[in-house]
């Protein structure tokens, strides 16, 4: 039991899948089956790869000189990191994730933990989850995360 008038103590984490290579799709539909990577500041290696590129083999890290026959053959689409709208896409999220959730603690740019203790007196964590993805996708149209809930005895 917690100090929350008896009641355990429930988080979930929020995952935003392949972030960075998902905020690059989202202004290109015409990338939705495409294999995508994002490179690192200096172009030197994968820092995100799209669910396509992961199926292709295409390991996180690898420096893209290594890489280059499989972006041709592949037809790999490469993008240079964009931290202004990966920061812009992460705000939309956390603002979403704040307004539903009664206190949000953002672990990065692409994850947050959700206290959601007494939420189930509310409404099941299935559906609460339901609408946490709902809201971010009308509100970011970023539609691929996990929403993961586990619950916290404290000492």
């Amino acid at each position: 039991m917690s100090n929350n008038g008896g009641m355990n103590q429930v988080f979930a984490l929020v995952d935003c899948n392949n972030f960075y290579a998902s905020c690059e799709k989202l202004f290109r539909p015409d990338l939705r089956e495409t294999p995508v990577v994002v490179l690192s500041n200096n172009d030197g290696c994968v820092v995100a790869r799209s669910k396509e590129a992961k199926a292709l083999g295409i390991k996180m890290g690898v420096p893209i000189h290594l890489i280059k026959t499989e972006i041709q053959r592949h037809r790999i689409k490469v993008f240079s990191s964009n931290y202004t709208l990966y920061g812009d896409m992460s705000r939309r999220v956390m603002t979403n994730l704040e307004a539903l959730a009664p206190r949000v603690d953002v672990y990065s740019i692409d994850e947050a933990f959700l206290d959601l203790t007494g939420i189930n007196q509310v409404m099941s964590f299935e559906a609460f989850g339901r609408q946490v993805k709902d809201a971010v996708y009308q509100n970011s149209h970023l539609s691929h995360f996990n929403f993961v809930t586990f619950g916290w005895v404290a000492a």
